[in-house]
Parts: structure tokens; C-alpha cells; sequence
């Protein structure tokens, strides 16, 4: 049998791992955030609903709604970015933007040159695309919350989501599709 020469209440309630320190501003930025969401939750839908009740909406309307939702996907990579404002410096900020390769830039550009065709060809359906930026912000946030508490975590994540997001430009041509599909059929 082995003794140990270490005291029974050298660790009262045991180790439990590693316990990282509170960060007030990590905290408060996080509960902003949750209200910010549910804020803009509350607003969309109430928006929504007036929209539907004055509008009528037929089946076409609802399929072009839920393009236009696919179509605005991308736009929460905008949220990701805005965020790092808030966890980074501004030169540093800048700094690391700058090192996104300049053919991701390209795409992105793409993205919202097609993102505002869509918009200007079908500008009464302009909510539906802040339903996918809100769906895409709400799912990563969640998805990635237990380890997004650090604000360097955060960081590197939205680089990444920014570096590796699908072919941005796609996203926006069903709508497009439809669209240009419903003008002709009209005519």
C-alpha cells in the first residue's frame, strides 16, 4: 500500500480543472449582445407581421421570402465583423482584415453587388434577408458560446467564419433566379 504524504484537506473540494478568471467587460459585452438579439428578434417580427397583414401574401410570396432569407445569409458575416469593434483595437482590427485573402474580398464584394440587385428588384421583400442575417447570427452565436466568452477566441473564430464562409456569391442567385423567373413569366 502507498502513502501519500499530502495533507486530506490540501484541496477541500477537489480540483475541478482550471478555473478561468471573470472578465466584467467579456460579460457585459455578451448580455449586450443577447438583448441586442432578442431586441432585433422583437422588431423583425413585429415588422413581419404588419407587413403580412397589409401585403396578403400568395404562395410565390412565400417562396421568394424564403430565398430571400438564403440570399441574406451572408450578411451576418457583417455582424461578425462589426463585433470585433468591441474586442479589438482599431489598428489591430484593420490589420487583420487586411490579411483576409484578396480573392475572399472579391467574393464578398460579389456577394453584395448581387445582394443589392436582388434588393432593388424585389424592394417590398427588403425584411426577409435581415431573417437570415439574424438566423445566421443566432446560430453561430449559440452554436459557439461556451468557448466565444474570450474576447481572443471570438477573434479568431469570426476570422475563420470569415475566411471560410461557402462561396458567398451563390447565396443571393436563387432569388435572383426567381426573381428574373417571376418578371418574365409576368410578362
Amino acid at each position: 500500500m502507498t502513502f501519500s504524504n499530502r495533507p486530506d484537506d490540501a484541496a477541500p473540494g477537489g480540483m475541478r480543472g482550471t478555473m478561468r478568471l471573470y472578465d466584467p467587460s467579456e460579460a457585459r459585452q455578451d448580455r449586450m449582445r443577447r438583448r441586442l438579439m432578442n431586441a432585433a428578434f422583437v422588431l423583425m417580427l413585429v415588422a413581419t407581421m404588419a407587413q403580412l397583414h397589409w401585403e396578403q401574401p400568395h404562395p410565390g410570396t412565400w417562396l421568394g421570402a424564403g430565398l430571400l432569407i438564403v440570399a441574406g445569409v451572408p450578411l451576418g458575416l457583417t455582424v461578425k465583423i462589426f463585433e470585433l469593434r468591441f474586442k479589438m483595437a482599431a489598428a489591430e482590427r484593420r490589420a487583420v482584415l487586411r490579411e483576409l485573402p484578396a480573392r475572399r474580398k472579391m467574393e464578398l464584394l460579389f456577394y453584395g453587388l448581387l445582394t443589392c440587385v436582388v434588393l432593388v428588384q424585389q424592394s417590398r421583400g427588403v425584411l426577409w434577408p435581415l431573417w437570415g442575417v439574424w438566423l445566421y447570427d443566432f446560430i453561430s452565436y449559440y452554436h459557439d458560446r461556451p468557448e466565444r466568452i474570450r474576447h481572443l477566441y471570438a477573434v479568431t473564430r469570426i476570422m475563420d467564419e470569415l475566411r471560410q464562409f461557402p462561396a458567398p456569391w451563390v447565396w443571393p442567385l436563387p432569388a435572383l433566379a426567381w426573381e428574373i423567373f417571376r418578371m418574365t413569366r409576368a410578362h
